[in-house]
């Protein structure tokens, strides 16, 4: 279980995208030594064996293409994640606080790997290709690691049924009558352990998040900066082009396969659907949420096998195409010639001055906290959109991952694309920047606003949103029910024709079904409703209906607030770079990556135990309390939305404060401009 949504990956992913700024070097030798080493460069190579036919593909445009196949997976597996929140809570009867946690160790693994990397992966002598390779595989076992409790638990058995020996009809129901032989789950077969089966798949999980997460962080600079040493700097941009596209389009695939794997019941291998009495419409179904795992731990591992193919060095990187002696320089970037080289005598004190001259810039300082505060809403809120579409409108499973996929992930590729053309076309300032920030996080604010008042009512569920009849307090059991010993094995809810629904048949004290076996009799709890030919008041299998709004609205807002939030985003990146000098941005940036990430690790477990507040009924279960199955539709939505309304506000606060009171101008950013068009003029008279 998972991340980023939408979620927790892509904290660990974007900011690194910014790596290959910091790789730049220049080597002073001979044009003549330059072209010996093109000559004598490494090969496509496996241990000893260089076969002929592989040498074309040393190059970077293949390696781009190879790293690509990875990204592709890593973003697949967002959507898998974001899909299957709902079907693993009730597989595993996993609280909303515990899927949020196994989110986190995605984050928290990154901060492992973050550290791996810098003291060990960061070396100049490092294999990257080889370690590449390495991080390919380890990524798909890890993946793999995910769905082992799938393989080693026994077949589900859904809520309200009971397993049988027929291979024709795998599971039998569990009549929920009063005074029945058996009303709920028999748990007197169960052998008294001390941690459930599901505790067991949880920690295997969460190992498995924890190893992906640090995996992946060394896999992300390492990739970055070994394209940036093999090729100049405008090409390097072009190939995060195509990788940033690669990865903000791959989890709409996989929210889109996961729907379609849903689809099919989580044990197919060993049951045959015919067997199984629930369909995909029914609240007990729960889908083959384990093949969107199984498919991109495959697709981790199928960039293994070239990644250990390349060459430490590629041939075509020794010589830039106009011939000039650098490894990744560029002829019309001034300021990686000029600006950006950092003295090879720089000591610690000159780091810490910098970094103590980053924490004074208020700008900048701001703009992190702004950044913070958006990444929790981001990987926070936005991991948990299925999950509100379908408790609070009542969304089925698949079709809340298809809107969701449709919708928002592509409102993310759109609200980057429109900042960074604004930018571009019109060459926006530093104080223009600061404005436009300020007006998309104002938006997105109103957005939230709008949202936290569209919703549903609670449905009149007896003993918890309206009192049982001649009884003023809430509670489930009532006289007419206290002699049937009924149970919270399972949520299966009836209607008494009138608009109140019954936690089950039992809780509405029916004593027996009728002939249509959909329609349960003799029930004493209930004040009014439909009677059959003898008289007798009959409930209907099913909730009754909540006559709720429709879900267009709340999603058309929430599509254009994480449009907006994209569009500061970039706005803030593009502020912490010109409000710093270039000697000072990779620390900048750096604080900047540091504030979202921190900001990922409590993100989805604070939103999940914040669902956790709104459930109302829990299924009970042989080792105690499982899956929520009843909310409380408002509560949920004046909490939800609102704690994320009250992180927008914080970000459009931050930004605010920049914008009234700036430390920066566009005066200072002229002045640093013309610094380093002279930097670059002596730079070329001593040439």
């Amino acid at each position: 279980m998972g991340r980023k949504a939408v979620g927790p990956v892509c904290c660990i992913k974007e900011p690194s995208k910014h790596l290959s700024m910091y790789s730049t070097m220049v080597i002073e030798e001979p044009k003549q030594q330059l072209i010996a080493a093109d000559e004598d460069a490494p090969e496509c190579s496996y241990c000893s064996v260089r076969p002929p036919c592989l040498q074309r593909f040393a190059r970077p445009a293949f390696f781009v293409v190879v790293v690509s196949m990875f990204l592709f997976a890593d973003s697949f597996i967002v959507g898998v994640i974001q899909g299957t929140i709902t079907t693993t809570e009730h597989r595993y009867q996993f609280s909303l606080g515990q899927i949020g946690l196994l989110m986190a160790g995605f984050s928290v693994g990154g901060v492992i790997g973050n550290v791996l990397v810098i003291l060990f992966f960061s070396k100049p002598d490092t294999n990257r290709p080889r370690l590449l390779g390495i991080c390919s595989l380890m990524s798909g076992l890890a993946t793999f690691v995910e769905i082992i409790p799938q393989f080693i638990q026994d077949p589900y058995v859904p809520a309200g049924f009971e397993a049988t020996n027929d291979t024709e009809d795998a599971f039998q129901q569990v009549q929920m009558l009063c005074m029945a032989d058996k009303s709920g789950a028999d748990c007197t077969d169960q052998p008294a352990e001390t941690v459930s089966p599901n505790q067991v798949a949880f920690y295997i999980m969460l190992s498995s998040t924890l190893l992906e997460g640090a995996v992946v962080m060394i896999m992300y600079p390492t990739v970055y900066a070994y394209i940036s040493e093999n090729t100049t700097p405008k090409h390097t941009a072009f190939y995060t082009g195509v990788w940033g596209a690669v990865s903000g389009l791959s989890p709409v695939a996989g929210i889109f396969a996961t729907a379609a794997f849903l689809g099919l019941w989580v044990d197919f291998y060993r049951i045959p659907s015919s067997a199984v009495p629930v369909t995909p419409e029914d609240r007990a179904w729960v889908g083959a949420w384990w093949l969107g795992y199984l498919v991109a731990a495959i697709l981790y591992v199928l960039p293994a096998l070239p990644l250990f193919g390349f060459p430490v060095v590629m041939r075509k990187s020794c010589t830039n195409a106009e011939g000039s002696d650098s490894v990744s320089g560029d002829d019309g970037d001034t300021e990686n010639k000029s600006g950006t080289q950092f003295p090879k005598g720089e000591t610690s004190s000159g780091s810490l001055s910098t970094l103590w001259k980053v924490l004074k810039n208020r700008d900048c300082m701001l703009t992190c906290l702004s950044q913070g505060g958006a990444s929790l809403l981001v990987f926070g809120y936005g991991a948990f959109v299925p999950k509100y579409l379908e408790i609070q409108f009542e969304v089925e499973t698949r079709l809340a991952d298809i809107l969701t996929g449709c919708l928002l992930a592509p409102a993310y590729a759109v609200g980057f694309m429109l900042a960074g053309s604004l930018v571009k076309r019109f060459n926006i300032q530093y104080r223009g920047l600061v404005s436009l920030s300020c007006v998309a996080l104002a938006l997105g604010v109103a957005g939230l606003t709008a949202n936290v008042f569209i919703g549903c009512p609670n449905e009149n569920v007896a003993g918890v949103f309206t009192p049982y009849k001649g009884q003023s307090q809430l509670d489930l059991e009532a006289p007419c029910n206290s002699d049937c010993e009924c149970s919270l094995s399972a949520y299966s809810p009836v209607c008494d024709g009138h608009g109140i629904t019954y936690i089950s048949a039992c809780h509405a004290g029916c004593q027996l079904v009728t002939e249509q076996n959909h329609e349960y009799g003799n029930c004493s709890c209930l004040a009014t409703g439909p009677t059959n030919l003898n008289g007798t008041l009959l409930a209907v299998e099913g909730a009754c209906d909540s006559h709720c709004i429709s879900y267009a609205p709340y999603l058309v807002l929430l599509t254009a607030v994480l449009l907006f939030a994209q569009f500061a985003q970039l706005m803030r990146f593009n502020i912490v770079m010109r409000c710093v000098s270039s000697a000072e941005r990779p620390v900048a940036l750096a604080i900047l990556y540091l504030a979202g990430l921190i900001a990922t690790i409590p993100a989805s477990y604070m939103f999940g135990a914040l669902i956790d507040t709104a459930c109302v009924g829990r299924q009970q279960t042989c080792y105690g309390q499982g899956a929520c199955f009843l909310y409380d539709k408002v509560w949920y939505r004046y909490t939800f939305n609102g704690v994320a309304l009250g992180f927008a506000i914080i970000c459009l606060g931050s930004m605010l404060i920049v914008w009234k009171f700036p430390s920066y101008t566009n005066k200072d950013a002229n002045d640093d401009v013309k610094g380093n068009e002279n930097e670059a003029s002596t730079h070329n008279q001593q040439i």
